[in-house]
């Protein structure tokens, strides 16, 4: 491990003022000193004292002196004045706080063992979490409590650890609220590319159920930690089995019920339990009822000579205080309740799972440049751009370019009138369908322009399309919009006759590869009509999640689009094709 100067406490660090009680975690290995007068220049310096004339005057020191890194704790404002804020940041000094818990860092503690690494906004759930670690043996290799204000975001802290310390197999956040998600998942992404892990508690989430949030974390990995005790669970399971050199784990609860229970509950979560003991596997021991300490420490003993890894966790989820105490002595890290126990392992044989495809950027075709006004047929050229299969037609601005458009096409065809001006089409009956001939489609010329005057007379009319009739296959939906918080995201779903039967889509955020898009086709609701039935091919499934994939890569990279809705996607026996499309700009409210 390497000292880095894009963390707090990974230098020389002090304790400036006389408030020990104020980060009273973080004392160990931080040097007390009354004032920074006349000292060496330290990296981190955490101010002991609360707002006032001393504070004030040891933080002015500080951004003096130039100090990397100040820490300020409980009793100052929400905010230091502005231009104390805007004095640090040009003597290159960042700001943790008002209203930090304090650090822990290897270089601080001298603990080698944790794995974990904790970032919290906020300073009670941070100290809450840190306690209950320390009292069930589970080390804290970082923890980091940014306050209310932060001139380090926990994100950054988390990529400058990530690129520091390969020891470290789970990072936990603890957010107020998860504002910038983006900046998460692409954090999740590359933590998982290295076999990591990550969590989150969110202690004030929007209100309501919010399906893009719960879709995003699960498609990044993002575990859903839902009370501290979790993130200490997480800890003592990344520290005892996390290591890539271990394959499974012994478990050691006898033959009884009990094991039985344990091997089916962790054979449903996918976690590898071995059935005889090899000597050097990390070993799970399940206490029984009434196992106090004594047994416990004897089990502790015997593993730790062997230096292999162990966790203990018991039959039942509330175990009495003389198992608690006989566990700390012991000095094992535990996880009470054997469902919570191998809920947290299982997080540490599926780390990895998640991925960000990073070649989109590069994968994009040329921009195509959009019409300041778009319509429907604008839509069809973007998404045909990116490799998305559209219906064949023709935009035409005369009852003679028409005519030729369907001779060539070939009858019958469907008529629709392009306006920007115009976004129902069907409401306001500019549509014409399975126009069978000539003489079919010159009445349906003259009538679908006379009638789009009517709808809007001011409306201004860029032409006709003529456009092949779909038969046949399903219909479904692609739809792109920007989130404010995770940016462009996907969904997908049936369409047609069964929208209001299966109204609920899928959702990703984009951009995906071809094998996520599957994924999403797989959970809608409508897969089964996709698949071979009574009377029914199968139809292409691989077509549709290619089209969907590239239509993420189109959300992903085209900046100026805000909004883009598929509806029909034809998804055939052999193929797809894009039948409507709606568009809308950034900026452009329509």
């Amino acid at each position: 491990m390497r000292r880095n100067g894009r963390l707090p406490g990974m230098g020389r660090t002090f304790l400036a003022g006389e408030g020990r009680e104020i980060f009273s975690l973080a004392l160990p290995g931080v040097e007390p000193v009354p004032s920074m007068n006349n000292e060496d220049s330290p990296q981190t310096v955490l101010i002991g004292e609360k707002d006032g004339p001393r504070g004030r005057e040891i933080l002015g020191e500080c951004i003096a002196g130039k100090i990397p890194f100040i820490v300020l704790g409980r009793g100052w404002a929400r905010d230091v004045p502005a231009s104390m804020r805007n004095l640090a940041k040009k003597a290159g000094s960042k700001i943790i706080g008002p209203g930090s818990g304090g650090l822990i860092t290897p270089f601080l503690s001298g603990n080698d063992r944790g794995k974990a690494a904790l970032l919290a906004e906020g300073r009670d759930l941070f100290q809450r979490t840190v306690r209950e670690s320390d009292g069930r043996s589970i080390p804290l290799r970082y923890a980091f409590s940014f306050g209310e204000r932060s001139d380090l975001s926990p994100v950054d802290a988390a990529w400058a650890i990530l690129d520091l310390d390969p020891k470290v197999l789970f990072f936990a956040f603890i957010l107020e609220r998860l504002r910038r998600g983006r900046e998460l998942l692409e954090f999740a992404a590359g933590a998982a590319r290295q076999g990591k892990c990550v969590g989150l508690l969110e202690v004030d989430p929007v209100p309501g159920e919010d399906r893009v949030e719960k879709a995003a974390l699960r498609q990044f990995g993002v575990v859903s930690l839902h009370e501290p005790s979790r993130i200490a669970d997480g800890a003592a399971a990344f520290m005892t089995a996390g290591d890539d050199v271990y394959r499974g784990i012994f478990l050691e609860a006898g033959q009884g019920e009990t094991a039985r229970l344990v091997r089916n509950e962790a054979a449903r979560r996918n976690i590898p339990l071995f059935n005889e003991d090899d000597g050097a596997a990390p070993v799970l021991k399940v206490v029984r009822n009434g196992e106090l300490f004594p047994p416990i420490r004897a089990f502790g003993e015997a593993v730790q000579e062997g230096s292999r890894p162990c966790l203990l966790t018991s039959a039942l989820s509330f175990p009495g205080a003389e198992f608690l105490s006989g566990a700390a002595k012991a000095g094992i890290p535990f996880i009470p309740g054997i469902g919570r126990c191998l809920d947290a392992l299982a997080c540490t044989f599926s780390a990895g799972g998640a991925r960000l495809p990073v070649q989109a950027e590069k994968s994009a075709p040329p921009r195509c440049p959009i019409h300041p006004r778009p319509t429907e047929y604008d839509a069809k050229v973007l998404l045909g751009a990116f490799g998305i299969p559209v219906a064949r037609e023709r935009l035409c601005r005369s009852f003679r370019e028409a005519a030729e458009a369907a001779e060539a096409i070939g009858y019958p065809v469907a008529l629709k009138v392009m306006s920007p001006n115009i976004l129902h089409k069907t409401e306001a009956r500019v549509v014409a369908l399975n126009l069978q001939d000539r003489e079919e489609l010159r009445n349906a010329y003259g009538r679908t322009l006379e009638k789009a005057r009517v709808a809007d007379p001011r409306a201004r009319i860029r032409g006709v399309l003529v456009q092949e009739m779909i038969r046949g296959g399903t219909e479904w939906r692609m739809e792109f919009r920007r989130d404010p918080r995770f940016g462009p995201v996907v969904e997908t779903g049936i369409s047609g006759v069964y929208t209001e039967i299966l109204p609920d889509g899928v959702i990703r955020v984009a951009p995906f590869d071809g094998e996520e898009a599957l994924k999403m086709i797989r959970e809608s609701r409508g897969y089964p009509l996709l698949l071979e039935g009574w009377r029914r091919e199968r139809l292409d499934i691989e077509a549709f999640a290619s089209a969907l994939s590239a239509f993420s890569r189109l959300a992903f990279c085209e900046r100026e689009v805000a909004r883009l809705d598929v509806n029909p996607l034809f998804v055939n026996r052999k193929g797809v094709l894009v039948v409507d499309a709606f568009i809308e700009k950034k900026g452009r409210k329509r």
